[in-house]
C-alpha cells in the first residue's frame, strides 16, 4: 500500500554541438517554472488531497545540478513510496534532453510526465501529434498540455499516478484564472546555485499583441490574466525574509497587467515605510513609457532594468513580424526617458528577417548602439519556434526547417535564409555581439549610468561581452564555469575514452581561462576610464576656447585652469602642461558621442556620403588645431618647459602627419558603410585612445603593461625564447605595475567601490 508520494520536478538543460549537456557550476537566472510548480504542489499537499498518503516535493535544475536518476529510482524500492517525475517548463531546445532524462527513469519503471512550452505549443496548434511525440507516448511517458493551475488539475494528475492509470496526454484549457492561486515558492538551497540571489514572479500571463514569431499568445492566450496584488506583495515579503532582494517579473508584458499600479504602490510603501529595499526588472513593450504614472512609479518602486522587445530597427521587418506597436522614430526618446529615470534599458533584437543581410545587420547594430543608445542587447536568430505562427506557416508552406529541436535556442540556423547563406547568418549574429559590446561602447554606457547602479551594469556588460562576443554562446543560456560529464552525452554520440575526454577538458579549461584573463584586463582598463565621471569634464574644460587662453607657461595660468576643473580631479603640473598640448583631442573627445549618433543615423538612412564628408572636415580641423599647438609648443620660451614642450611638439606633428596620410588614403575611396566603419576605427583607436591614455594616468599605465606583455607573447609564439625572456627582463619593473593595477581593480570590484 502506498503511503508516500515522492514528486520530483526537473528542468532539463540542452546539449551543446558536441553532444555534452550544458551544465554550469553557477547559473544566471533561476527557473520560474520550477518555482511555480513547487508552490502549487506544496499548496495542494497542505490540503491533504490523498488520505493516508504523505507528499514530498523535490526539485532539480539540469543546468546547474546533476540529476541523480539512480538515487531517485531507489525511493520506490521500499514498496510504500510512489515516485513521479515531472519535466517542467520544457522549451523546444530542451525537449530532446527532456526525453532522454524521461527514458532513463522509465527504464526503472518510474512514472514520468513532460510539460511546458514545447508540448503545449505543438498540441494547441496542430490537429494531430507529430511522430516524435507519438514515440514518447509509446514509452509510457505522459504529455501535459496547458497550465496546471486549472482547478483540480494537479490532483487529477497525481491521483492517476497513485492508481497506476496515468493517461498518455493531459489537455488542460488555455487561460485558467490565476488571480488567487499560490505564487512561485523559492527554495533557498536552489537559489544558491546561481550567481545572484534572484527570484522570479509571474504576476500575469498572456499578451494582447500578435507577434508571429512568439509562442506566448498560443500557449498562454492573448487575454491578460493577472494575480491579485496582495499575493504578489506577500510573496515579495516572504522572499525578502529568506534573503532574496532581487526579483524578475517574468510576465511577457508587465505594463499590461491591470494590477500594475497596485503592485508598484505596494512596493513603494515597502521601501518607504517598511525598509524593504528590493530591486526588480520587468518585461514591457515599447509603448509602456506612455502609460500615465507608470515610469515614475516603477522608478520609485525600485525598478533597475527593463527588458523591451524592440526586435528590429527596420520598419519592414517590424511589420512582417506583426509588431505593430513598435515605431522606430520613438525608440530614441523612449530609451532616453527610461535612462533619465536611472533605469537600465535591455532590449531583445532579432536577426534573420527576410530583408536582413550581413551588411544591413551591421548598419542596424550601429544605429542601435550609437543612435538609439540602449544599454544591453540580447540578439536572437529568428527561429520558427513550435507554438508560434511562424512555425505553423512554414510547415504548411512546405518550407524546410531543421528537425533537431536541440538547435532551437535562437543561436543556430534552423532554416535557410535568402540573404545570408552558408553560415553567414550565424556570422552576422556573432558580429552583432562584437560590434555592440566594443570597449568604446561599454565605456560610453558606464559613463552615463547612475553611480549606485554602476556595478550592476558593469557585471552585466562583462557577462554579455563574455557570452556573445567571446565565447559564442547565448547570454541567456549560459553560466559560470562549464561542467562536462563523460558519461552524460547525447545518444548517437560515442562515449570518449578518458584520455580524449581529458584532452577536451584541458583544452576547454585553457580557452576559458584565457578568455577570463582577457576579460579581467579589458574591464580593468574600462574601470579606470569610467570610475570617476569627473575625468570626462576635463575634456570639456580643455576643449573650451576660453580655457586655452589661460594656459600660458606660468604658475598663475595653471592655477586659473585648475580652478575651472572638477574638484574630484587632481592633475599634477606636468600632466596639466601635457594635456595643454593635446587640447584639440579633448575637443574631439567631447563631441565624439554626439558625432557617432549623427553618423549612425546617416548610415542607417543610406547617407554615407554626408558622414564621410563630416569625417574629412573633422579630421582636417583637428589636424589644423594640432599643428597650431605644435607650433606654439615649439616656440616655448620658458626654460623649465622648453625641452618637454619641444618633445610634445614632435609628437603632435607625428599625429598630424598620421591624420594627413589617412586623409590622402581615403581621398578617392567611394563613400560606403565600410569606409565609414574604418574611419570611425581610425578616430577611436588613433586619436580618442591617445587622449584617454594622456588624461587618465592609470589607463596609460595599463596600456603600457599590455603592450609589454603582448610583445613578449608574440616573440614567444614565434619561437624566439631568448628574445622573449630579454623583453620581459628589460622592463621587469612593469610586473610590479601590473600587480598593483590588478590588485587595485580586484579590491574595488569586491567592495563595489569607485
Amino acid at each position: 500500500m502506498t503511503t508516500k508520494l515522492e514528486i520530483v520536478y526537473i528542468v532539463p538543460s540542452r546539449y551543446d554541438d558536441d553532444g555534452y549537456v550544458q551544465r554550469w557550476i553557477k547559473g544566471v537566472v533561476p527557473s520560474n517554472s520550477l518555482s511555480v510548480v513547487r508552490g502549487l504542489t506544496l499548496a495542494m499537499a497542505e490540503k491533504g488531497p490523498f488520505p493516508g498518503v504523505g507528499i514530498n516535493v523535490s526539485i532539480y535544475d539540469d543546468n546547474v545540478q546533476r540529476v541523480p536518476v539512480e538515487k531517485i529510482a531507489r525511493l520506490e524500492r521500499d514498496g510504500k513510496t510512489k515516485v513521479v517525475v515531472g519535466l517542467v517548463g520544457v522549451q523546444s531546445n530542451q525537449f530532446p534532453r527532456a526525453v532522454d532524462i524521461a527514458l532513463k527513469f522509465r527504464r526503472h519503471g518510474i512514472a514520468v510526465m513532460i510539460g511546458g512550452f514545447h508540448v503545449t505549443g505543438v498540441i494547441n496548434l496542430f490537429p494531430t501529434l507529430p511522430d516524435d511525440m507519438l514515440a514518447v507516448m509509446k514509452e509510457g511517458i505522459a504529455l501535459v498540455c496547458g497550465e496546471i493551475e486549472t482547478p483540480g488539475g494537479l490532483e487529477e494528475l497525481f491521483r492517476d499516478v497513485l492508481d497506476d492509470k496515468m493517461q498518455t496526454v493531459y489537455r488542460f484549457p488555455v487561460g485558467p484564472d490565476i488571480e488567487d492561486i499560490p505564487l512561485p515558492s523559492v527554495e533557498p538551497a536552489y537559489v544558491e546555485h546561481f550567481g545572484a540571489r534572484w527570484a522570479t514572479i509571474d504576476s500575469s500571463r498572456g499578451c494582447p499583441y500578435g507577434c508571429t514569431f512568439c509562442t506566448v499568445i498560443n500557449i498562454q492566450g492573448r487575454k491578460m490574466r493577472c494575480r491579485s496584488s496582495r499575493i504578489v506583495l506577500d510573496t515579495i515579503r516572504k522572499n525578502h525574509e529568506k534573503g532574496v532582494g532581487n526579483f524578475f517579473f517574468t510576465d511577457d508584458n508587465f505594463a499590461r497587467n491591470r494590477n500594475w499600479e497596485e503592485i508598484l504602490d505596494g512596493m513603494i510603501a515597502m521601501r518607504e515605510n517598511e525598509g524593504i529595499q528590493c530591486g526588480f526588472m520587468m518585461q514591457i513593450d515599447t509603448q509602456a513609457y506612455k502609460i500615465p504614472r507608470f515610469l515614475d512609479k516603477a522608478t520609485r518602486a525600485g525598478c533597475r532594468s527593463v527588458f523591451i522587445g524592440m526586435e528590429s530597427v527596420t520598419p519592414a521587418s517590424i511589420a512582417a513580424a506583426g509588431k505593430t506597436q513598435n515605431h522606430v522614430e520613438q525608440y530614441r526618446p523612449m530609451v532616453a526617458l527610461w535612462q533619465q529615470a536611472g533605469i537600465m534599458v535591455h532590449v531583445g533584437y532579432i536577426i534573420g528577417f527576410p530583408t536582413d543581410t550581413y551588411e544591413s545587420v551591421k548598419a542596424d547594430v550601429h544605429f542601435l548602439r550609437d543612435h538609439v543608445n540602449v544599454d544591453l542587447v540580447s540578439f536572437f536568430m529568428l527561429t520558427p519556434l513550435p507554438g508560434s505562427m511562424d512555425h505553423k506557416n512554414m510547415l504548411e508552406a512546405g518550407i524546410a526547417i531543421d528537425p533537431d529541436y536541440n538547435k532551437y535556442d535562437s543561436f543556430h540556423e534552423t532554416s535557410a535564409h535568402p540573404g545570408m547563406p552558408d553560415g553567414r547568418w550565424m556570422e552576422a549574429t556573432l558580429m552583432a555581439y562584437n560590434e555592440f559590446y566594443t570597449k568604446d561602447n561599454i565605456v560610453k554606457i558606464l559613463r552615463r549610468v547612475r553611480r549606485e547602479h554602476y556595478w550592476m551594469i558593469f557585471w552585466n556588460l562583462i557577462w554579455y561581452r563574455y557570452s556573445g562576443a567571446l565565447s559564442g554562446t547565448h547570454p541567456m543560456m549560459t553560466g559560470f564555469f562549464r561542467q562536462k560529464d563523460r558519461f552524460d552525452r547525447r545518444p548517437g554520440f560515442p562515449r570518449e575514452n578518458i584520455f580524449k575526454f581529458a584532452w577536451r577538458w584541458l583544452t576547454d579549461f585553457v580557452l576559458d581561462s584565457s578568455t577570463y584573463i582577457r576579460l579581467f584586463f579589458e574591464f580593468q582598463e574600462i574601470w579606470f576610464l569610467t570610475r570617476n565621471p569627473a575625468v570626462e569634464k576635463v575634456a570639456e574644460a580643455l576643449a573650451d576656447d576660453k580655457i586655452l587662453e589661460l594656459l600660458p607657461e606660468t604658475e598663475h595660468g595653471q592655477g586659473e585652469v585648475r580652478s575651472r576643473l572638477p574638484s574630484q580631479v587632481s592633475l599634477s603640473r606636468r600632466r596639466l602642461l601635457g594635456l595643454r598640448h593635446w587640447a584639440p583631442l579633448a575637443s574631439l573627445k567631447r563631441q565624439w558621442e554626439s558625432i557617432q549618433q549623427r553618423w549612425a543615423e546617416y548610415n542607417w538612412s543610406g547617407q554615407c556620403d554626408k558622414a564621410i564628408s563630416e569625417i574629412r572636415e573633422l579630421l582636417q580641423s583637428t589636424a589644423s588645431m594640432l599643428r597650431e599647438r605644435a607650433r606654439r609648443s615649439a616656440q616655448c620660451r620658458n626654460p623649465k618647459e622648453k625641452r618637454e614642450a619641444r618633445r610634445e611638439a614632435k609628437k603632435l606633428n607625428e599625429v598630424v602627419k598620421e591624420i594627413e596620410t589617412y586623409l590622402q588614403a581615403i581621398d578617392h575611396v567611394p563613400a560606403d558603410p565600410t569606409l565609414l566603419y574604418r574611419s570611425q576605427l581610425f578616430i577611436r583607436d588613433r586619436l580618442i585612445e591617445r587622449y584617454e591614455a594622456l588624461s587618465c594616468r592609470y589607463v596609460g599605465m595599463r596600456r603600457s603593461v599590455n603592450a609589454w606583455r603582448l610583445e613578449a607573447y608574440q616573440r614567444l609564439n614565434r619561437g624566439r625564447l631568448v628574445s622573449s625572456a630579454f623583453s620581459v627582463t628589460r622592463k621587469s619593473w612593469l610586473v610590479f605595475v601590473d600587480a598593483y593595477l590588478s590588485l587595485r581593480f580586484t579590491v574595488a570590484a569586491l567592495r563595489k567601490e569607485l
